[in-house]
């Protein structure tokens, strides 16, 4: 962008993203203040309940010697907070270049205030994972790819359609989910600081596409939606499986478990009566993905589009939509 360009920047009036700046603001936090990094992090602690992991609400799991569970559940989180800990260095890097690219003052200014977020979060991680000192597991191919592919990519809008509207919608889950079942304070008052401000760059992820859709054509709406919605939908219907338990079961054997394929072989036939029972739960509207909100509130879900995607009928779309419905009457 050049100087003259900079002169003229203008600002939209969005109400609620201008809002989403002004809030960066009042609920900012202090890494070094806000956070009592004197809390302990011993080597027999599992940070969270044991429930909270992959398989551990298995019988064959809950059987296991309690050093074995306090082992898996401990390198669970471990891997999870070091994806989550790359994740925020990509997302500052993302957050950078809209910065540059970006020629809406208000959208800028949110890029901006993201920014110094993510290397909060980033260091918050970084120090946690320190205090925890042990290895952690390296990142997944998968997950791998698909920073390296955001971090090459120079198009705001697959920028924060990427970064601020899908994975910071799916790293909410996360958040929560670490932070509702957390035992270790230390972890618990991170995560909560984090979970909260994440929020709102979710918000401007929302707020960005939806706007982006108000403003384009049907058939390019049509085309944005093909290329995400069927990503969103294999996400939320994805559940534990033979490529996670892998890593449950390496995690048996590291802690001295002689059987631990015979064993996995059990945890993955245990493990299919729950996910099927929280696909229900999902299904009937009582635990919606962030993703699916996400989804609806930025108007992917729109009758128009799901329809021309042949997807008006999916169970997962009927069920977001239901439940939005009776959301409205409720409130």
């Amino acid at each position: 962008m050049r100087t003259r360009e900079l002169a003229q920047l203008k600002n939209t009036g969005h109400q609620g993203i201008n809002a989403l700046f002004a809030k960066a603001h009042s609920a900012d936090w202090d890494i070094e203040n806000d956070v009592d990094w004197s809390t302990p992090v011993p080597k027999d602690d599992p940070l969270v309940a044991f429930e909270w992991g992959a398989f551990s609400k298995t019988p064959t799991f809950r059987e296991l010697p309690h050093e074995v569970k306090v082992h898996a559940t401990r390198r669970g989180v471990g891997r999870i907070l070091g994806i989550l800990k790359l994740g925020e260095a990509v997302a500052q890097d993302v957050c950078a270049k809209l910065a540059l690219l970006l020629p809406q003052e208000d959208y800028r200014n949110h890029a901006v205030a993201q920014a110094m977020d993510e290397a909060r979060h980033h260091l918050a991680y970084h120090r946690f994972l320190d205090k925890m000192d042990e290895e952690v597991e390296e990142i997944d191919f998968g997950t791998e790819m698909m920073f390296e592919s955001l971090l090459q990519s120079h198009d705001p809008l697959r920028l924060i359609a990427t970064e601020q509207f899908f994975l910071e919608s799916l790293a909410m889950g996360l958040f929560e989910g670490i932070a509702t079942h957390a035992t270790n304070p230390l972890l618990r008052d991170i995560l909560t600081l984090i979970t909260r401000d994440e929020s709102r760059h979710m918000g401007f992820g929302v707020l960005y596409i939806d706007e982006w859709m108000k403003q384009h054509t049907l058939d390019e709406r049509i085309e944005f939606a093909r290329h995400w919605l069927p990503q969103i939908l294999g996400f939320v219907a994805d559940q534990p499986g033979p490529i996670v338990l892998g890593r449950v079961v390496a995690r048996l054997r590291e802690a001295g478990v002689t059987d631990a394929e015979a064993r996995g072989r059990r945890m993955l036939v245990e493990q299919q009566a729950i996910n099927r029972t929280e696909a229900d739960e999902v299904l009937a509207g009582r635990r919606l993905p962030h993703l699916l909100t996400s989804a609806r509130r930025a108007g992917l879900l729109a009758p128009e589009i799901t329809e021309a995607l042949d997807l008006a009928a999916h169970p997962l779309v009927v069920a977001t939509q239901r439940a939005a419905r009776t959301s409205a009457a409720v409130g």
